[in-house]
């Protein structure tokens, strides 16, 4: 697993331009942040537990973040695009996630019920989890997609993404559990 403190100033040097992601994406091995991710994930799912209903939902005046019922709803979504594009780097026979996300910000969605959020949340990992497995030996790691936001990405790149994607949220979720729980 790749510590924060060598993952953060990684994914702020790939967001700030300061290298590319596929350069980025060259630093650790696949199998480190795939451990990464799954790791981080698990945190998400740690930070759900425990609140209510009204706690995902809160939404603080104050604070620039999404609540979390946002924040999962958006990363559950949103994983539908990495996992297609993960099965379009690779040979897997396995079958595309109809509904994803096209651009940033999409899907998320308010005063979803926490055990709902839970329940969707398990099922989307375990999604990513059987779409990982079945592609990360049946890519080409030479096979570069050049992508508009994020420029030239392999397999890799898309999984660090992926992995980028989830830590900032997670750091959010984090965030407004602790308001939350004190303004909720």
């Amino acid at each position: 697993m790749i510590p924060s403190e060598e993952l953060n100033p990684l994914i702020l040097s790939a967001f700030t331009k300061e290298i590319t992601w596929l350069e980025a994406s060259n630093r650790y091995s696949l199998g480190e942040f795939i451990e990464t991710f799954f790791s981080t994930r698990a945190r998400t799912q740690e930070l759900l537990k425990g609140l209510s209903d009204s706690q995902v939902a809160f939404a603080s005046d104050v604070h620039p973040f999404w609540s979390i019922s946002e924040s999962i709803t958006h990363l559950i979504y949103s994983q539908g695009f990495y996992l297609n594009t993960l099965l379009d780097l690779s040979t897997s026979q396995l079958p595309h996630v109809i509904e994803a996300a096209r651009g940033f910000g999409e899907g998320a969605r308010r005063n979803v019920a926490a055990e709902e959020l839970r329940k969707n949340l398990g099922f989307a990992t375990e999604q990513i989890q059987t779409a990982i497995e079945g592609t990360r030996h049946s890519h080409d790691p030479e096979k570069i997609d050049n992508n508009l936001f994020f420029g030239a990405c392999n397999y890799r790149t898309w999984v660090l993404l992926l992995l980028a994607h989830e830590v900032d949220h997670v750091r959010q979720i984090a965030a407004m559990r602790s308001l939350a729980r004190t303004n909720a």
